[in-house]
């Protein structure tokens, strides 16, 4: 990873101590942004039936060309890899110690005592007495878009919420019940390419590694699925860097260079990787990993945590130090 890191930031140098007038006097201010761009490319499978939607019964889409794909808008992933990276902070006790969804600060608190590395990730906002505290994410989550139209890849199942009695006879409005409904489902074996991406320099090498913990190798997303359990499997197809980001890292772009390749199995995960790989890495000629290097380096970072090796521990240790002195001297008095 170490041709990654003159694109990335520096954990040592977060803050940036900014002259604030004509009398000698600073203010500190996160560190300023710098040319570098790191996008790292996902391939997203459904393993199980998955939901992505938002208000309509259908599975969400949008027209790309003359076709229609299914789109999973960027929270369906992001949000439970943040949930994830709690967890994670949670285990080594460096974090987490607010809910997701509540992250609040109460008067003569540290911004640190709600704000942790997962922050820096993943982004969040806070009050505090009459003060708003915004985070921005330093990592970016793209649409995720599937690879084939999106009526190849949805089906639909019908349903009723019966009785307990295992009728549809309602018995305190004693009539038949109406409570029948269909749901819509990406079918197993559905590949959508998704791309996180950090620009500026915010990201800290400790953060990417907490990003690709987070990420693991599969999950549980959709809210109507999340009982059936894992229904995602997530394969890296690559990581790429540089000091400008190319257009071809958007899944937009990556959807219609992979439509113009004629006889690729839009259902082969290895063909597909490939096939990115020999997209991207000439235009990334700084920093490209492929596939495998990734993996084998992911394997490694996740054995790590579950043996939970000292050399893990203290480098999150660290990190928690400067990341709450990042927080606190950013918005602190």
């Amino acid at each position: 990873m170490q041709q990654f890191a003159a694109i990335l930031g520096d954990l040592d140098r977060l803050t940036e101590s900014v002259q604030k007038n004509d009398k000698n006097e600073t203010y500190i201010c996160p560190a300023l942004k710098n040319l570098g761009c790191v996008s790292i490319v996902l391939l997203r499978e459904a393993i199980a039936p998955v939901i992505f939607r938002n208000a309509e019964a259908e599975i969400t889409d949008i027209d790309i060309g003359d076709d229609v794909y299914v789109r999973a808008v960027p929270n369906k992933f992001k949000y439970p890899e943040r949930g994830r990276g709690l967890q994670i902070l949670r285990y080594y006790g460096l974090g987490g110690r607010m809910p997701q969804n509540k992250t609040v600060l109460f008067k003569g608190q540290k911004p640190s005592d709600a704000f942790d590395l997962n922050t820096l990730v993943f982004g969040d906002s806070a009050n505090q007495e009459n003060r708003v505290l915004p985070v921005k994410a330093a990592v970016n989550y793209s649409d995720a878009l599937s690879l084939e139209p999106k009526h190849l890849c949805v089906d639909e199942t019908f349903h009723n919420r019966a009785m307990e009695d295992g009728t549809l006879f309602d018995a305190e409005d004693k009539k038949n019940s109406d409570n029948l409904f269909t749901r819509h489902f990406i079918k197993p074996g559905t590949l959508l390419v998704q791309v996180l991406s950090t620009r500026g320099r915010l990201l800290p090498p400790l953060g990417l590694k907490h990003l690709l913990l987070c990420i693991g190798l599969a999950g549980v997303y959709g809210g109507q699925t999340s009982l059936t359990g894992v229904n995602i499997r997530t394969r890296i197809a690559g990581i790429y860097g540089g000091h400008f980001e190319q257009a071809l890292t958007s899944p937009y772009e990556l959807v219609k260079a992979l439509a113009a390749k004629p006889g690729l199995e839009k259902s082969d995960p290895e063909a597909i990787i490939t096939v990115l790989h020999e997209l991207l890495a000439p235009l990334h000629p700084k920093a490209a990993m492929a596939s495998a290097e990734v993996h084998d380096w992911l394997n490694i970072l996740l054995k790590d945590f579950e043996d939970n090796t000292p050399t893990l521990r203290e480098e999150y240790q660290k990190g928690a130090q400067r990341v709450a002195g990042l927080f606190d001297e950013w918005f602190g008095k």
